[in-house]
């Protein structure tokens, strides 16, 4: 995804860059989190069906950090045959427990579940454009506001 997004014709390098944190492995470190979601202004989250412990440190941080949140969900369609016996039971994924209860019970959209990598990063470059699109606006608005301010009568 990062590869994907630093190829967009909107990012510009110098404006907007892609950092993947949970590239990083074996324990969390929350310094090296907390680092890279502070130069950020967007976080994008994508929970698949294994529980990481990197990628919940960092939807907390980022949240912590109140950046807008685009949280995105991966369930890669499983081969044709028998359910495994969590899902014959019905019983919810660690993930799902995760995101009903940190994500969802906070009001945060969460987008999916989609079944192909592909059509995931078709639809977070669309919301990223439009969440940089909408940032733009808010920037200017504010600015205005601020400048009519500073006009003499």
């Amino acid at each position: 995804m990062k590869e994907r997004i630093k190829a967009e014709w909107f990012v510009d390098q110098e404006i907007m860059r892609a950092v993947l944190i949970e590239e990083e492995r074996g324990p969390v470190i929350a310094e090296d989190i907390r680092r890279e979601i502070e130069g950020c202004s967007i976080y994008v989250g994508i929970f698949g069906r294994e529980r990481s412990e990197w990628t919940i440190a960092e939807y907390r941080e980022a949240r912590a950090r109140d950046l807008p949140l685009l949280i995105y969900q991966l369930e890669r369609r499983r081969r044709p045959g028998k359910p495994r016996d969590q899902e014959r039971r019905g019983r919810k994924s660690k993930v799902q427990i995760f995101l009903d209860k940190e994500v969802k019970s906070l009001g945060v959209r969460i987008r999916g579940p989609y079944r192909t990598e592909e059509r995931l990063e078709s639809v977070i470059l669309d919301d990223l454009a439009r969440q940089v699109a909408g940032m733009v606006k808010e920037a200017a608005a504010v600015r205005k506001t601020i400048h009519k301010g500073l006009a003499p009568p």
